[in-house]
């Protein structure tokens, strides 16, 4: 695959999970579920414009800027006491509808990650293989947030993929 083929490959990827965050700000009646899709929707649009212009950077055999792909979305907190009372603010007749649309989310982050992991493999050394590494390293971000927030949705006792309490007690 050239750099053209992958960067096209990508934004792909990035409008295919920018679109299921747009809708799902439209579609979820939680104020705290749509500043989240909203967030990361805007995210995916920054990763959209990015790749538009490197495409046409490339294009033009330029050199490519690999400080510009970034993101908004912070480290998850681990402050499990603050995580615990957002869960009670979340009322139960959306959480249906949420983790519909959280489940979707994270299998599609999942895929993009894969797609950059298996592009940075395929690439040598140079600008486009450190952008795909940034990409790479935000869209693991996007997983472990959504992986977080249908974990919090769900209500099963996992935080951060780790057993909350013994069950068992």
């Amino acid at each position: 695959m050239t750099s053209e083929e992958i960067f096209s490959t990508a934004l792909v990827y990035e409008k295919k999970i920018r679109d299921l965050y747009r809708s799902a700000v439209e579609n979820i009646d939680d104020d705290q579920g749509k500043a989240l899709f909203k967030a990361l929707a805007e995210d995916e649009q920054g990763h959209v414009n990015f790749l538009e212009h490197s495409l046409g950077i490339l294009r033009e055999n330029k050199e490519l800027d690999i400080k510009k792909p970034g993101t908004a979305i912070p480290l998850p907190a681990r402050d499990v006491e603050k995580i615990q009372e957002m869960a009670k603010k979340i009322p139960k007749n959306i959480l249906g509808d949420l983790k519909r649309v959280l489940n979707a989310a994270l299998a599609l982050e999942m895929e993009t990650s894969r797609f950059y992991h298996d592009a940075i493999q395929k690439t040598r050394k140079g600008p486009v293989q450190d952008i795909l590494k940034k990409f790479y390293e935000i869209e693991q971000r996007h997983v472990e947030v959504v992986q977080i927030e249908l974990d919090f949705a769900s209500n099963n006792g996992y935080w951060f993929n780790f057993m909350e309490t013994d069950m068992e007690d």
